[in-house]
């Protein structure tokens, strides 16, 4: 038998009907209030413009947890792959064709050329001057690198630790020889100097935001699809029982190289939205610590379960940029503490507060109390913005609303929900840049709002813990059956 203790379990009417909502709920987010409220000037668009980055990280989650989540195959060169679909693209936007921010000094080709002795463009390069071939050489050249990669691996039975070994070198290796300005494609610059309406114009911006947004889902789709196919359950036959796939006539060989294909395809993908974004990419995104902090993401979240994948993506680079933004000194202990969380407080991760939740919505806990909060703190966080919060003394709008949050999230009779609302309310409000001023008010050294997430953080691993007493006291004190 096959182990499917990471799909998803089915559940009755109910539940399905809360994911439907919930889903539905952030997709709306997604394409329909962000939009708006940027277009509106409510939401800046450097925020927007974040968070579209921060949607092609969550593009590469997802075909890591394909990979390891569901295949059992640790890479480490993700970032690489990464990396070849950012510099296909970054190749196009470099040239004249691309709008590339080229002068005539230099030849009208990328600067960078000029001070290699370089005045002509070389002929490799001129493929790229096409729109058309560059997207498509963002996806081919990834897939013809793993799959020459992958097949010499995996025919040579190579697994486990020795698999995750070897893609790390892989991905060291490919940093080294990237950093070369002999490569003519940057050095340990990069490329850069695209257009500049790109990652600075609004409408570019939300052009690219929404379709970051468009690409994920229709990622996700297709994920799910091979998850829940026939497919799908071979990858996980080759994580729990390889040794019996073989007995059954079937190749682990071969569904180990497509899972990892898929991967590196959605990685290039990911990258390759990612550059026009960010407005340059360089060798130093595809090193090996970036690669295994690319695992963090999907491990926070948890494997095994897309969306906590998608999930974790986020969570963890919203993480870092608030804290390196705030006190960059201490997100190196913050990022020990994510491994370290992930290891002894929540091996499953966020998908295991989730299941919790849905186990107390079972048990009769109200969702509604929790989406009245949800509505009542996003619609402050709004007038505040909109300066309709001047009027009232002291804040009193933002406490009012706090003492009316917690009151409708205390009648769900829900803990892990009431962790999951406010998870969902912090990074949402980061994420949008509407953090009021009275959250932003340092105490002790420390910014309000850090307190905040010290709390959740703490009611995380308090709901993890009492998971773990219930299921000790079940397996001793399990009734014993009549014979």
């Amino acid at each position: 038998m096959v182990n499917q203790e990471l799909l998803p379990q089915c559940c009755d009417d109910s539940l399905r009907a809360i994911r439907k909502k919930t889903a539905l709920s952030v997709l709306i987010f997604m394409f329909v209030a962000v939009p708006l409220l940027s277009w509106y000037g409510l939401v800046d668009a450097t925020h927007v413009n974040k968070l579209g980055r921060y949607l092609c990280f969550a593009i590469v989650a997802l075909g890591i947890d394909l990979l390891w989540g569901y295949t059992g195959l640790l890479s480490l060169c993700q970032a690489f792959f990464f990396c070849l679909g950012g510099y296909a693209m970054a190749m196009h936007l470099s040239l004249p064709q691309g709008g590339g921010n080229v002068r005539p000094e230099y030849h009208n080709i990328p600067q960078f050329f000029f001070f290699n002795n370089v005045d002509v463009l070389p002929g490799w390069w001129m493929p790229f001057s096409s729109l058309s071939f560059a997207l498509a050489a963002a996806v081919l050249i990834p897939a013809l690198v793993a799959t020459i990669f992958g097949f010499t691996i995996f025919r040579s039975r190579v697994k486990g630790v020795y698999f995750a070994i070897i893609t790390q070198a892989v991905a060291w290796g490919a940093f080294l020889l990237f950093c070369r300005n002999e490569m003519l494609l940057g050095g340990t610059n990069g490329l850069t100097n695209f257009h500049p309406a790109l990652n600075r114009n609004p409408g570019w911006i939300i052009f690219f935001y929404l379709l970051t947004g468009g690409a994920l889902v229709m990622l996700f789709l297709a994920a799910k699809h091979i998850a829940r196919s026939r497919l799908g359950r071979l990858l996980i036959a080759v994580r729990d029982k390889e040794m019996l796939l073989n007995f059954m006539a079937y190749r682990p060989q071969s569904i180990k190289l497509f899972a990892f294909v898929i991967a590196s395809v959605f990685a290039a993908i990911g990258g390759m939205l990612y550059v026009p974004q960010n407005g340059i990419i360089t060798p130093n995104i595809m090193r090996v610590e970036d690669s295994i902090w690319m695992i963090v993401w999907v491990a926070l979240g948890g494997r095994g379960r897309l969306w906590g994948a998608m999930a974790g993506a986020l969570l963890v680079n919203y993480a870092y940029s608030m804290t390196t933004s705030d006190m960059p000194s201490a997100w190196p202990f913050l990022e020990g503490g994510m491994f370290l969380a992930v290891v002894m407080l929540f091996p499953t991760g966020l998908i295991g507060l989730w299941d919790r939740f849905e186990s107390e919505i079972a048990s009769g806990a109200r969702v509604s109390g929790l989406v009245t909060a949800l509505a009542i703190g996003f619609l402050a966080l709004l007038a505040e913005k909109a300066g309709l919060g001047s009027y009232v003394p002291h804040d009193l709008m933002l406490w009012a609303a706090a003492a009316m949050m917690l009151a409708f999230a205390a009648r769900s009779g829900s803990l892990s929900g009431v962790v999951l609302a406010a998870i969902t309310f912090f990074f949402a409000m980061e994420a949008l840049g509407l953090v009021p001023k009275a959250l932003q008010a340092v105490w002790l050294g420390v910014p309000a709002k850090y307190y905040i997430l010290l709390v959740m953080l703490a009611g995380i691993a308090l709901i993890s813990r009492l998971g773990t007493l219930q299921q000790t006291l079940g397996r001793y004190y399990e009734p014993v059956a009549e014979h």
